[in-house]
């Protein structure tokens, strides 16, 4: 017994996706992803007076030696305000289906590219500069999150028996208070890589309106290479996420989107030749600039407030009545 599916995109694509990783969660019955053209061909083929027969192979097997994922972290001492630091990241794991070239190799490769610029500059700058390179974000932004709760903040336990079982990062959003940790404020900036290969255009400020202004002097240097957008737009579903909802100041880049959402994103063909190396260069001079423009600040980044639990209420609910 086993069950296949259709891909959700068409010209021979398919996906590595899949959620059921934890320990003793492995499923029982196998199952596949067909490519669509192929799929709706069998569907056809089944109203027939001769339906055909589906063989599948499936050799899988799910490796539990070495539950834990590693991040990777590195940076350039601080000389000044040591006790504070700017950091960039991007995810360094990846789905099965192909290379993971540009989700997210390609922010990887600019994280890197940016601390090579820095060191071979000789920078001395103000503030620590780190560089982050996290592992588990397929899975759940997990390698973001540990760092986010061992650092920087955490959230009260649920009381809720049911939630109290759950993994962490399926109950952080729902439990309240946040509890800043010891080095809550010594991170000031965070700034994230993860829309692909395509070349930066600015970036998203998160609501973060104090924080726009500045954004805006920094990318200046940068309209003649095609960044000068400042969006005010919350991003998601990434590795600054965990920072935002505990009020530490997370940002993510505005990228071209190439094919990154069309075709290539978690897909059989995410492979190195989608890469584009001229726009992975202009990203790196700019997360270089960014950090070191955020390590010398005299002032750190605005900071949002500290999140609160929101007021629970009725939304159809008439004032004064039943």
């Amino acid at each position: 017994m086993a069950w296949v599916r259709m891909s959700n995109r068409d010209g021979g694509l398919l996906h590595g996706t899949g959620y059921t990783h934890q320990v003793g969660a492995t499923p029982r019955l196998p199952g596949m992803e067909l490519a669509a053209e192929d799929y709706r061909r069998l569907a056809r083929l089944a109203r027939t007076d001769t339906p055909p027969t589906l063989e599948l192979m499936s050799e899988v097997r799910f490796h539990d030696d070495d539950v834990n994922a590693y991040n990777i972290l590195a940076d350039i001492p601080g000389t000044g305000r040591t006790d504070e630091y700017v950091m960039a990241g991007a995810h360094l794991d990846s789905w099965v289906a192909s290379d993971g070239a540009v989700d997210n190799a390609a922010g990887s490769a600019v994280v890197m590219e940016a601390a090579r610029i820095l060191r071979a500059l000789g920078v001395r700058p103000k503030r620590t500069i780190r560089f982050a390179l996290w592992s588990g974000e397929e899975q759940g932004i997990l390698g973001s999150l540990a760092y986010v709760d061992r650092h920087l903040a955490t959230r009260a336990a649920s009381s809720d028996p049911a939630l109290a079982s759950r993994p962490n990062g399926q109950t952080w959003r729902a439990r309240w208070p946040i509890q800043p940790r010891e080095g809550y404020r010594d991170l000031v900036a965070y700034f994230n890589l993860d829309n692909g290969s395509g070349r930066i255009r600015g970036i998203n400020a998160e609501g973060n309106v104090a924080a726009a202004p500045i954004f805006q002097d920094w990318l200046q240097p940068f309209e003649s290479m095609g960044a000068s957008t400042v969006s005010l737009r919350p991003s998601g579903g990434t590795d600054h996420v965990y920072m935002q909802t505990v009020g530490v100041p997370g940002y993510q880049f505005i990228q071209d989107p190439l094919d990154y959402g069309s075709r290539l994103h978690h897909t059989s063909i995410d492979s190195y030749d989608h890469l584009r190396p001229d726009d992975l260069r202009q990203a790196a001079v700019i997360l270089a600039s960014f950090l070191l423009n955020a390590a010398n600040s005299d002032e750190p980044l605005p900071r949002m407030p500290l999140p609160t639990r929101p007021t629970a209420s009725d939304p159809f609910a008439y004032p004064g009545g039943e």
